[in-house]
């Protein structure tokens, strides 16, 4: 192969592994039947899960009981304001408004929170439920 190919090869596998992470990470989160929802979590995957699939500037990954157990405790518009206005956390974390995309309605961004919000209840929910099953484990 000439060296002409090679770089459209690396190229292209450059342009593709992204796309093909991104596809991968969406499957580790749930689909849910709820319109709101299944609409969040198409305005999340697109929007958010760059960041918060990674665990980039400190976001915290909805799948991640311990991370979103707290968050969870606040009240809902609480973080629809971190999520719309930004917010950097005490530990460290920086959540831009809007996700960094200026583009998205009150409406929208509220909806990909909706979906982040339920994915985490259902990991702490699953978490709970290993608990009691197994109390003598640490989760």
């Amino acid at each position: 192969m000439g060296a002409g190919a090679a770089r459209r090869c690396l190229l292209g596998l450059l342009v593709a592994a992204p796309a093909a992470a991104a596809a991968g990470t969406a499957d580790r989160y749930p689909v849910f039947t709820d319109e709101g929802l299944a609409t969040g979590r198409a305005i999340w995957v697109e929007n958010c899960m760059t960041c918060h699939g990674y665990g980039i500037a400190g976001a915290p990954d909805p799948n991640k009981a311990k991370a979103w157990a707290h968050r969870l405790e606040k009240p809902r518009e609480t973080l629809y304001d971190h999520a719309l206005n930004g917010f950097f956390g005490p530990d460290g974390t920086m959540m831009p408004a809007r996700g960094g995309n200026a583009a998205l309605s009150d409406a929208e961004v509220k909806r990909a929170v909706d979906y982040m919000a339920a994915v985490a209840r259902r990991a702490n929910d699953k978490v709970r439920a290993e608990t009691d099953q197994h109390p003598n484990t640490n989760p």
